[in-house]
């Protein structure tokens, strides 16, 4: 008679790992990437949307959109540093909006003919 194996259960080092899902890159990696697809057309709407920002905040703080720590709202000087701090605070929603708007209007820009000389 043949002698008889103990079927051998596989342990954890025998077995594949599992595959590790790919970490989700930070908003700045994707924003580097992004200059890197699209170059000016995303640096110019970055800036687009930062004037957009800053103008609309020097025009809503004289109107009465109160900003923590803005004491004199007449002064120019002070207003435009109030809409400067409110648009930095702002500036992850402004990094998003970039990322989101820029493929779509970068195509649109890289799709136009060129004008001819």
């Amino acid at each position: 008679m043949e002698p008889v194996e103990t079927p051998v259960k596989p342990t954890s080092t025998d077995t594949a790992p599992a595959p590790v899902a790919a970490a989700k890159p930070s908003l700045k990696e994707r924003f580097k990437s992004l200059l890197v697809e699209y170059g000016q057309v995303a640096i110019i709407i970055y800036f687009v949307i930062f004037g957009l920002c800053i103008a609309g905040f020097a025009v809503a703080i004289p109107l009465g959109f109160k900003v923590e720590g803005a004491s004199d709202t007449t002064n120019f000087f002070a207003i435009l540093g109030a809409s400067w701090v409110a648009t930095k605070v702002l500036q992850p929603l402004r990094i998003l909006a970039t990322l989101a708007l820029t493929p779509v209007i970068g195509r649109f820009v890289m799709k136009r003919p060129k004008p001819q000389d």
